[in-house]
């Protein structure tokens, strides 16, 4: 009996101890299958937001010949340009000349997107380069000379390649189109300008006549006059609120604007200069005003 007391404290202990371990085996503490500290976290399916990084082409402000435009660009933010050759169609630059002007082409069946809205419409066209973009009916294209973002190299090169801007309008990639327009500095004011198509200002001769050129000669040499080829009416690369026309001079097929004769002058060295303004009381600057 003595015995048997004390095995029993004993075994209680025993029963215990085992109980304890059984417990601390447990795969409800030990698996992480039910623990809320070991449990991963659920996962949630995101949905891709569309985005511009798949719109072909952007907007950018540029320096082009001096002056600050809104200009057309790839995903990269190199400049876009058009060829005055193309027709909306057909491209004028392949092969080796599309080494150096690579086209900008489209991939997929839908049309070309941009990254922001434009008052123009892009579209895609096959060309011999391949689904090219056009704007406008403007083929683009960057030009390899650009090696980095915002420039604008090859503006005017060869007289055929110009930037393509958000206001550029159909038919202005035509051998007539010579006439842009621009913001400078007249006289100490800010004022929209007609120029040609290098940036050059344009200007009129208030002696002139809507049919007759009063500056020939010599005095063309020092006041260029603005000329027209082809037999289709000048057109320009901007809308403008005032008629532009052809009619023949003295020296030549010349352009006017609300009848008024355009030329530029041998002493604006750059884009942008107004230095013939009130010349002689006579040279005065063209803007989209002129009537």
């Amino acid at each position: 009996m003595i015995y048997l007391r004390r095995m029993i404290p004993v075994t209680i202990i025993l029963l215990l101890a085992m109980a304890v371990a059984a417990c601390s085996s447990s795969p409800s503490s030990s698996s992480g299958g039910y623990g809320s500290s070991s449990t991963p976290a659920p996962t949630t399916a995101t949905t891709p937001t569309p985005s511009s990084s798949s719109a072909l082409v952007q907007t950018a402000t540029a320096t082009v010949k001096g002056q600050s435009k809104t200009i057309l660009t790839n995903a990269q933010g190199k400049t876009l340009y058009y060829f005055t050759p193309d027709t909306a169609t057909t491209s004028a630059c392949t092969s080796a000349c599309a080494k150096a002007w690579p086209p900008l082409l489209a991939t997929g069946s839908g049309a070309p997107t941009s990254a922001t809205s434009l008052p123009g419409q892009l579209t895609a066209v096959t060309t011999a380069n391949g689904n090219q973009v056009e704007y406008n009916g403007h083929l683009l294209y960057i030009f390899s000379g650009d090696t980095a973002a915002g420039q604008t190299k090859g503006e005017g090169l060869l007289g055929k390649w110009f930037v393509a801007t958000t206001d550029l309008t159909t038919g202005s990639s035509s051998s007539n189109a010579l006439v842009k327009t621009a913001t400078a500095t007249v006289k100490g004011q800010s004022k929209m300008i007609l120029t040609n198509d290098q940036g050059k200002t344009l200007y009129y001769f208030t002696p002139d006549t809507a049919t007759t050129s009063a500056c020939t000669s010599s005095c063309a040499k020092a006041w260029p006059p603005l000329l027209a080829t082809g037999s289709g009416a000048p057109t320009s690369a901007t809308s403008l609120p005032g008629k532009l026309t052809a009619v023949t001079t003295a020296n030549g097929n010349q352009c006017e604007y609300n009848g008024h004769l355009l030329y530029i002058f041998s002493g604006d060295t750059a884009a942008g200069q107004t230095r013939g303004e009130g010349l002689l009381g006579k040279w005065f600057v063209a803007t989209p005003s002129l009537t």
